[in-house]
C-alpha cells in the first residue's frame, strides 16, 4: 500500500496528541486519588461503589451514635440504682427503728421520737424520688420521658436506641419504677394534690348552663350539688397522675353523685401504684396503702413487715437495673465491633491503594514525556517535504 506524502493531515502528530491527552487524563487521576487518599472521588470513579459506600457511611455513623446511645443509658441506669440503693439505706434504717419501738421498754415519748425521725426519712424518699434525675429527665417518679414531674405513678419505660436501624431490635425499653413513699407501700396517709377542675370551654358552658365543681379536704373530693351536662370534661391529678373524664349519660345521671361514680371509675382504671378511691354518694375518699405507725409495739410489728416488703421491691428493681446495665456493657462492644469492620469494608471500596496508584503515576509521566516527544517527530517529520518545493 502506497501513502500519499500529505502535509495538510499529520496522521502520526494526531495520533500522538490523542495518546498525551489520554495520559494527561489518567496522570491527574491518579493525582487526585494521591492527593484525597480515596480512591473514589465521584460517582463517575465508581457507579456502584459510591452508592454502597454511602450506605456503609449512613451504618458506621448510626452505629457511631448508637454506642453513644447505649452508654448514655447505662450512665442513667446506674443513675437510678444509684439513688435506689441510697432509698434502701433509708429503709434499713426505718426498720431499724421499728424493730427498736416494737420493745415495750420504750415510752410513749419514746415512740413519739422514734416516729418523727421514720416521717423525715420517708420524707427523704419523696424527696429522691422526686428530684433524681440524669440530664434533666427525671427517673424515679414513674413518670413517662419528658413529662411534667410526678409522684408514685407506675413504672415509666425509657426506651434507648441502641442500632442504626429501625426494627425492634434496634431499641431497649427499660422501665424505671417509682420509689415514692406511696409506690413503696410506706405512706401512711394520702390526698388528692389538686382539686377537680371544670375545663370545659366557656362557650361550652354558656351554652349548657352551671357546671359540677368540687372541693378537697383531708383526702376527700365533694361534689357540690348541682347539674352536668353530657360533654362536660374534668380533669383530676392524683400523686402526679392526671385522671380526665368527659361526662357522658351512659348509666349515670348527671348530677355530682352520677359524676363522681364516673370519676370513681375512671381513678381506679389508672391503677395509681399504692392508690384507690372509694364513693359515698357525690364524695370520693382517696385512699393509701401502707404505712408506716410506730405508736405501739403491735403497729411497731407490721410496720416491720411492711419496711421489709418495701426493701424487697427496690431490690427486685436493682437487681433488673443491673442486669441491664451489664447488658448494655455488652451491647457496648458489640457495637464497637460491628463499627470497626463496617469501616474496614468501607476502606476496602473507596480508599486509594498508593502502590498502585504511584505505580500508574510514574507510568503517566513517563508516557507524557513519551507522547510528547513523538509529537514533536510528528511534526517535523513533515519538514520534508520543503525540499520538494525547492528548485
Amino acid at each position: 500500500t502506497k501513502m500519499a506524502l500529505t502535509v495538510a493531515t499529520n496522521t502520526g502528530a494526531l495520533m500522538a496528541q490523542a495518546a498525551a491527552s489520554s495520559v494527561n487524563k489518567d496522570m491527574e487521576l491518579s493525582m487526585e486519588r494521591l492527593s484525597t487518599g480515596k480512591r473514589i472521588n465521584g460517582a463517575s470513579d465508581d457507579a456502584a461503589g459510591v452508592a454502597i459506600a454511602s450506605r456503609l457511611t449512613s451504618e458506621i455513623r448510626g452505629t457511631n451514635q448508637a454506642i453513644r446511645n447505649a452508654m448514655d443509658g447505662q450512665a442513667m441506669i446506674d443513675t437510678a440504682e444509684g439513688a435506689q440503693d441510697e432509698v434502701v439505706t433509708l429503709l434499713q434504717r426505718m426498720r431499724e427503728l421499728a424493730v427498736q419501738s416494737a420493745n415495750d421498754t420504750n415510752s410513749t415519748a419514746d415512740r413519739t421520737s422514734i416516729a418523727s425521725e421514720i416521717t423525715s426519712l420517708t420524707a427523704e424518699i419523696d424527696r429522691i424520688a422526686n428530684t433524681t434525675s440524669w440530664a434533666g429527665q427525671m427517673l424515679l417518679d414513674g413518670a413517662t420521658p419528658d413529662a411534667t414531674v410526678t409522684t408514685d405513678n407506675d413504672a415509666a419505660s425509657f426506651v434507648f436506641q441502641i442500632g442504626s436501624g429501625v426494627t425492634a431490635a434496634d431499641e431497649l425499653s427499660v422501665s424505671i419504677n417509682s420509689i415514692g413513699s406511696t409506690a413503696l407501700g410506706i405512706a401512711g396517709s394520702g390526698n388528692f394534690p389538686d382539686a377537680l377542675t371544670d375545663i370545659t370551654d366557656a362557650t361550652e358552658a354558656a351554652a349548657n348552663g352551671s357546671v359540677l365543681t368540687a372541693t378537697q379536704a383531708d383526702g376527700k373530693l365533694t361534689f357540690a350539688a348541682g347539674t352536668a351536662v353530657v360533654g362536660d370534661e374534668y380533669d383530676v391529678k392524683i400523686n402526679g397522675t392526671t385522671v380526665s373524664i368527659v361526662v357522658a349519660a351512659d348509666g349515670f345521671t348527671l348530677d355530682e353523685n352520677g359524676v363522681a361514680a364516673q370519676m370513681e371509675a375512671a381513678i381506679n382504671t389508672q391503677n395509681i401504684a399504692g392508690v384507690s378511691v372509694s364513693r359515698a354518694a357525690g364524695v370520693l375518699t382517696l385512699n393509701v396503702g401502707g404505712g408506716v405507725s410506730v405508736t405501739n409495739s403491735s403497729n411497731a410489728q407490721v410496720s416491720i413487715s411492711t419496711i421489709d416488703s418495701a426493701i424487697s421491691t427496690i431490690n427486685t428493681q436493682r437487681a433488673s437495673l443491673g442486669a441491664i446495665s451489664n447488658r448494655l456493657d455488652s451491647t457496648v462492644s458489640n457495637l464497637t465491633n460491628v463499627s470497626s469492620n463496617l469501616q474496614a469494608g468501607r476502606g476496602r471500596i473507596e480508599d486509594a491503594d498508593f502502590a498502585a496508584e504511584t505505580t500508574s503515576l510514574a507510568k503517566s509521566q513517563i508516557l507524557q514525556q513519551a507522547s510528547t516527544a513523538m509529537l514533536a517527530q510528528a511534526n517535523a517529520s513533515k519538514q520534508n517535504v520543503l525540499s520538494l518545493l525547492q528548485g
